[in-house]
């Protein structure tokens, strides 16, 4: 006979697995490395928000997506929407804090995502649109409660860089909009998760989405290494970050 998870016990759990997978990405991640040990240059931190303008751009739409596919549901499917409205125009801030590092007066074409985060964002896509309807906020539960594991990161990356809180926008906004959100989340994770299915579904995301993340990470840094040695003209004009 299988013993009834309680929610809070099944929250302690997904807190576990990724307390588990942060710790193993923020160990063997080379971005990660670079900003904590203050080798981080204005480029590198480009790159990694060029990533970040692409996926996010997605976000609002993905999440939409879910809402349109499970309007029977009106809990849920309030959630996904006013969600998504809230995600729409996001990525705009990490271009704003990409033009920002010295690249106002420069002109360029941002370049397309690299494939790993086009893994990321296809398979935002994917678990949108079938499977579980409530999978996609294992997405959610780690994105929107992210910051105190990256907080320190953001703090010595404002500091190596002499960034002000201006050319962190993404960032900062994030920081306080996302505490109101996880609350939220884990509401609606107590109104709609209904049987050990659901959970298992969820951890599986939440997992999946963010080993894809650590990917992402690693594939910034490989383009940063291939832009070293120029081999990545795609990202030609970073180095006019050079004098700024």
């Amino acid at each position: 006979m299988n013993t009834l998870i309680s929610f809070d016990q099944q929250l302690i759990l997904l807190d576990k697995r990724i307390e588990q997978l942060w710790a193993d990405i923020l160990d063997n991640s080379r971005l990660v490395k670079a900003i904590r040990e203050g080798s981080v240059t204005k480029a590198l931190y480009a790159i990694y928000m060029i990533e970040t303008f692409h996926y996010t751009a997605h976000n609002a739409r993905n999440q939409g997506l879910v809402g349109v596919r499970h309007a029977d549901n009106p809990v849920y499917a309030k959630f996904c929407f006013e969600h998504a409205a809230q995600e729409v125009g996001h990525e705009k801030m990490a271009l704003h804090d990409v033009m920002s590092l010295g690249l106002k007066n420069e002109k360029f074409e941002i370049p397309s995502a690299l494939p790993a985060t086009e893994v990321l964002i296809a398979y935002l896509y994917w678990i949108s649109f079938t499977g579980n309807p409530l999978q996609r906020l294992g997405y959610s539960y780690w994105a929107e409660n992210a910051y105190q594991f990256i907080t320190p990161l953001i703090n010595n990356l404002s500091e190596i860089l002499a960034l002000k809180p201006a050319q962190l926008t993404f960032f900062v906004a994030h920081s306080d909009i996302d505490v109101e959100h996880f609350n939220e989340i884990k509401l609606i994770l107590q109104r709609t998760c209904k049987n050990q299915h659901d959970w298992d579904a969820i951890a599986t995301v939440m997992e999946t989405s963010l080993r894809l993340t650590g990917n992402m990470l690693e594939a910034v840094y490989e383009q940063y290494e291939a832009w070293q040695n120029g081999h990545a003209p795609r990202y030609d004009f970073l180095h006019a970050l050079d004098n700024s």
